[in-house]
């Protein structure tokens, strides 16, 4: 019984016993921060687009945790952001015939939830006494999911009031990119990233309400090196285990275009065969953080 007790708390005790030594380090950062975006949903015949629904995040308050561990240079971290609407959005529905706009409805999103989660692979090189440069790897999680509401606008010249969408979209991008920090005083860091995706996966589902005819969408978009992130992180460093951290991010890139599965004409989702989907998304978030490391 004793050694199986002593067993358990060794085992308890390990992880702690590894980051106390000088080679290791962890650290968790609890965080605070808004987003200001939009997501596009794209439809094209023939490379022009047709239909057009931008949904807004204007804005979203982020509560989020970023957890990092290392090894002397290298560290790994995870990020988590759960995201709540702090205000009024819309969703714009455009449609085209050609290159006249004949359809432009604007619908209240009622709810949005939304998730943005990473996991990081770096390694950072001492380029001078104040000067590191972090080559990175990421793996970042989106998840959106909207309600819109019964929109007013104008089709035709007329006047109309049209049925609300429902819409959700799963994002996976890998990232890679390099890091810049500059330290030039012992309280005070500065850090400038830039990664670009040279893969990423979008899988969306929409729904169309309706009485007469509703109908349901599946998208999917595969893109290569058409999402990019930059960043800049300002630290000050309180005492050796806290520090306050402002930083602000852009995520932004170009449309990815992919097959669409409708039950528009059928009560089976089927593949259209002349009309190809698409997806973009921009955002900019900014916030504070308070990082405690051991």
């Amino acid at each position: 019984m004793k050694k199986n007790f002593c067993l358990v708390i060794f085992l308890l005790l390990f992880p702690l016993l590894c980051f106390a030594q000088t080679d290791f380090h962890f650290s968790l950062a609890p965080r605070i921060s808004f987003t200001v975006g939009e997501l596009t949903e794209l439809l094209y015949t023939d490379n022009e687009i047709v239909s057009q629904l931008d949904w807004e995040q204007k804005p979203l308050v982020n509560l989020g945790l970023n957890a990092s561990a290392g090894y002397k240079n290298f560290f790994i971290s995870a990020d988590f952001d759960y995201c709540l609407p702090a205000g009024t959005s819309y969703m714009y529905d455009s449609d085209w015939e050609g290159d006249e706009k004949y359809s432009l409805t604007k619908h209240p999103i009622e709810s949005s939830k939304n998730i943005d989660t990473a996991l990081s692979l770096a390694y950072q090189i001492p380029v001078s006494k104040k000067i590191s440069i972090i080559p990175a790897l990421q793996f970042n999680y989106l998840f959106n999911d909207f309600k819109a509401g019964i929109g007013s606008g104008i089709r035709h010249g007329r006047n109309i009031r049209v049925y609300g969408i429902d819409y959700r979209r799963h994002s996976f991008f890998i990232f890679t990119g390099t890091a810049v920090k500059v330290q030039p005083f012992s309280k005070l860091f500065i850090q400038v990233d830039f990664m670009l995706a040279p893969w990423n996966y979008q899988l969306s589902f929409d729904y169309h309400h309706g009485v007469k005819n509703p109908f349901s969408t599946k998208d999917i978009q595969f893109g290569f090196f058409s999402k990019y992130k930059a960043g800049l992180t300002t630290g000050i460093i309180l005492d050796k285990n806290i520090s306050l951290q402002i930083f602000a991010q852009l995520l932004f890139g170009f449309p990815d275009k992919g097959p669409i599965y409708t039950d528009y004409c059928s009560t089976t989702m089927e593949k259209s065969p002349c009309q190809k989907s698409g997806a973009a998304t921009h955002s900019l978030k900014s916030g504070i953080a308070v990082k405690f490391s051991l």
